[in-house]
């Protein structure tokens, strides 16, 4: 909390400083990682001399969860400042790589649905990145690589990037909790609130990515309590705000691998070897999603076959050709959605096998 003086929040890239906001008398500084316990990754300065008054993390924490009011207002200007970070603080941390590569998007995919602000990078388009390889030593046969605060990650899988960034397990001083949820989609999050706020310790853990399926969606509908319509990553972005309000630990990408029961307590064995316990463990492992059967879908999946339709997915396939298969609700928000960046949209219901197509000429048009 300033009480006087200013500071000034800043991104550093391409040898140049960039000023997010300045903060004077009367304001508070931070964003939401205050809550997820992220690693910060922008430089605050003092620009004129003051005072301030400094809020411990547990301490702010609790302020949030205990008083209704103020809680809410920290909020807002919580999810306000990360909305800005998104689009004027993108260059914090620079993912680099091809789109045609599967690694690249598992990380795009992984930074999207956390809502960390990133700046991809393509070698076939921009041209920065030879300047920016250089700088950092990178060959291309190193790519994808994720730059941050100076640090290089060369390959990284979203389960290394989330360790960098201070979202796992590790960054966690304890091992036992009153509730463990396996599954961070809908339910798994709405399991977490409920336990949370009633005052239990309560972990998440995640195998892909917060959000689960639902996340994925460009559009929903018909989730109580929006008559309008949310995206995906609107909803899980309030249902993750909503947890960590109340304390929630959560942590992917991190899979349950078995289940036992020890010295009175229910013990979740991670896939890395990690033992977690607890009082109480609510499995909310959710949808799979079904495959075509078709001869090398796997050589595809994530370069050019794609289990999601956001506009993460849009900007890969833009100005092409995109066949969306399936003929349900979520198949025709896909198609919808899509049809404003690509050529042609189809639409096969896998029930009647009819294809539909929908153009973009200003105007959406189906048959």
């Amino acid at each position: 909390m300033i009480l006087s003086g200013a500071v000034e929040v800043a991104v550093h890239s391409d040898g140049e400083e960039r000023i997010i906001n300045r903060q004077g008398p009367g304001r508070f500084l931070g964003e939401l990682n205050l809550l997820t316990g992220e690693r910060v990754y922008l430089s605050a300065r003092i620009v004129e001399p003051g005072e301030v008054l400094v809020v411990p993390r547990a301490a702010l924490q609790h302020v949030i969860a205990t008083n209704p009011g103020l809680g809410d207002t920290i909020l807002t200007a919580f999810l306000a400042r990360r909305r800005g970070l998104l689009n004027r603080a993108s260059a914090a941390i620079r993912v680099v790589g091809s789109r045609f590569s599967p690694e690249l998007l598992q990380v795009r995919e992984f930074l999207a649905r956390n809502r960390i602000p990133h700046e991809w990078l393509d070698p076939d388009r921009d041209t920065t990145v030879e300047r920016l390889l250089r700088e950092f030593t990178v060959t291309p046969g190193e790519l994808p690589v994720v730059i941050a605060s100076g640090s290089v990650l060369r390959h990284p899988t979203p389960g290394v990037l989330a360790q960098y960034l201070g979202l796992t397990i590790d960054s966690l001083p304890e091992r036992c909790f009153d509730l463990v949820v396996v599954g961070a989609g809908p339910a798994g999050l709405a399991a977490a609130v409920y336990g949370a706020s009633e005052g239990l310790r309560t972990l998440v853990v995640e195998m892909v990515s917060v959000g689960g399926q639902a996340a994925g969606s460009s559009r929903i509908e018909n989730y109580l309590g929006f008559p309008t319509g949310i995206s995906g990553g609107d909803l899980t972005q309030r249902a993750v705000v909503q947890a960590e309000k109340f304390g929630v630990h959560l942590t992917s990408p991190c899979a349950a691998a078995s289940l036992r029961e020890e010295a009175g307590h229910l013990v979740v064995r991670l896939s890395d070897g990690t033992d977690v316990a607890g009082r109480a463990v609510i499995v909310a492992s959710g949808a799979r999603y079904r495959r075509l059967d078709a001869a090398r879908l796997a050589d595809f999946e994530g370069n050019g076959v794609y289990y999601a339709a956001t506009e993460m997915e849009a900007r890969l396939c833009a100005g092409s050709p995109v066949v969306v298969a399936g003929g349900g609700n979520s198949a025709g928000q896909a198609a919808l959605f899509l049809a404003g960046y690509c050529q042609l949209g189809y639409w096969l219901d896998r029930k009647t096998h009819h294809v539909r197509y929908c153009e973009h000429e200003n105007k959406h048009h189906f048959s």
